[in-house]
């Protein structure tokens, strides 16, 4: 008994359909007539599967011929039209080398972009910074006021001026009223001691070779004869000024109140 013969399939337009091919049944042994079935083809101009670049291939393209066109202005004069041709197939290798390539240029340009440009053999400026003899001023000026204070407590012991002498301006005001104070304790016969308790300076104004100094002195004062001493909180400014001579500021003049 013969198995009817399937219909053949419609071939595709423009091919010849193929010959049967008669074949035996494995399962009854009749023998069988088959007809080879071929693959549909992709309409004309459709790129195949393999052909098809990857979605990372397309942006490592993108992304290069950004930098490109950044670089090179001009360049896309003369590039061929790569979006209109048809691209060839890119391989494994070739896809993993154009992307390493592509991280390599973008982070060399990102590390040319951070840094300025100099010229080879050029130095670079380094900023001056102006020095200031302030501090070495001020503490010249404060050396005077300190040995001027030590040097008190014996002149009033004493009853001379010559302790002073090193510290202070001869021809001053202070130094002629100061010698005076000092004579007119000597007529008295009348000797005291003079501590200085707490000293405090303020400010400090320089301008050329003339100094102003404010402070606060607390001094401990004991007459001759007196059971016990005083103190006595006065505020003092000073007035000097700078002797090559002497290489020290003078006291030119004082003027105090008491607090």
């Amino acid at each position: 008994m013969s198995r009817p013969e399937p219909p053949s399939p419609a071939s595709p337009t423009g091919s010849p359909a193929p010959a049967p091919i008669r074949v035996t049944c494995p399962h009854c042994g009749q023998p069988l007539d088959v007809i080879p079935v071929m693959a549909a083809q992709p309409p004309a101009g459709e790129p195949l599967p393999s052909q098809q670049a990857s979605p990372v291939a397309r942006l490592s393209r993108t992304v290069v011929r950004a930098v490109q066109r950044r670089l090179f202005p001009f360049s896309s004069t003369v590039e061929p039209a790569a979006d209109t041709a048809p691209a060839a197939p890119p391989q494994r290798w070739g896809t993993i080398t154009l992307i390493i390539a592509g991280i390599v240029l973008v982070g060399t340009l990102l590390m040319w972009w951070g840094h300025p440009i100099t010229t080879p053999g050029a130095t670079v400026p380094t900023p001056t910074v102006s020095s200031s003899n302030s501090t070495t001023t001020e503490a010249a000026i404060l050396d005077t006021l300190t040995r001027y204070n030590r040097a008190e407590s014996e002149a009033a012991a004493r009853l001379s001026i010559e302790p002073l002498r090193p510290f202070i301006d001869p021809s001053g005001p202070f130094a002629q009223r100061r010698a005076a104070q000092l004579a007119e304790r000597q007529q008295r016969n009348a000797p005291h001691r003079t501590v200085l308790v707490r000293w405090a300076v303020g400010q400090i104004a320089v301008a050329g070779t003339t100094a102003t100094v404010v402070t606060q002195e607390t001094w401990s004062n004991q007459e001759a004869g007196a059971v016990a001493p005083e103190q006595a909180t006065v505020r003092v400014t000073y007035t000097l000024r700078w002797d090559a001579t002497a290489g020290r500021w003078l006291i030119v003049d004082t003027s105090q109140i008491p607090l």
